[in-house]
């Protein structure tokens, strides 16, 4: 538990909020939905400011339940404000500061909206409202019942390799000198 806000229950992506918020009221397809809509205008806008007015727009939607709800997702961004800058700062110093900051924005609100998203929304919550739009659009039950048991394993395996990633890599450093890393020594 996460200060009794928050928890990573076994398999889950993200964190599901164990305190109620508003937004947990409204329905997995709309949410959704409008995630999609968001990133996808997000992704297309030209005017390099708009993935900031974004991410702003999304920690003020965070703020609406308490301060503790938006301490959760700022904390789910840490990991994504690394890419970020490394972004920004590769794309610096290959000339072009005004992509590296837009892509960077760009970035962080959509990946804050999906927290937003992911803290509200449980994962059978999601997984009924993509049947639902597949059935609505004739998908065949077989076809939809294949693509359910991905977004499922998606849901249970990532978090859970994440996990062992990080218990490898505790190991590792209680046991060794050496940084932890993919490069083997040579013998």
């Amino acid at each position: 538990r996460d200060g009794g806000a928050g928890h990573r229950g076994p398999g889950m992506i993200g964190h599901l909020s164990a305190r109620p918020t508003p937004f947990h009221r409204f329905p997995a397809g709309p949410k959704l939905a409008m995630l999609c809509v968001a990133c996808t205008a997000l992704g297309l806008s030209t005017w390099p400011g708009a993935g900031w007015v974004g991410l702003a727009a999304v920690l003020l939607l965070c703020v609406l339940p308490g301060a503790w709800f938006l301490r959760l997702v700022l904390a789910d961004l840490k990991g994504p404000t690394l890419i970020a800058l490394l972004i920004a700062g590769f794309q610096t110093l290959s000339g072009r500061p005004a992509l590296g900051l837009s892509l960077a924005g760009t970035l962080l609100a959509c990946i804050a909206a999906a927290m937003l998203f992911s803290r509200t929304t449980s994962p059978s919550e999601l997984l009924e409202a993509v049947d639902r739009w597949l059935a609505n659009i004739r998908v065949g039950a077989a076809t939809r019942r294949r693509l359910s048991l991905a977004i499922a394993m998606t849901l249970r395996f990532i978090p859970a390799l994440s996990a062992r990633s990080d218990q490898l890599t505790e190991a590792h450093k209680t046991r060794s000198a050496r940084r932890p890393g993919w490069k083997t020594p040579s013998s």
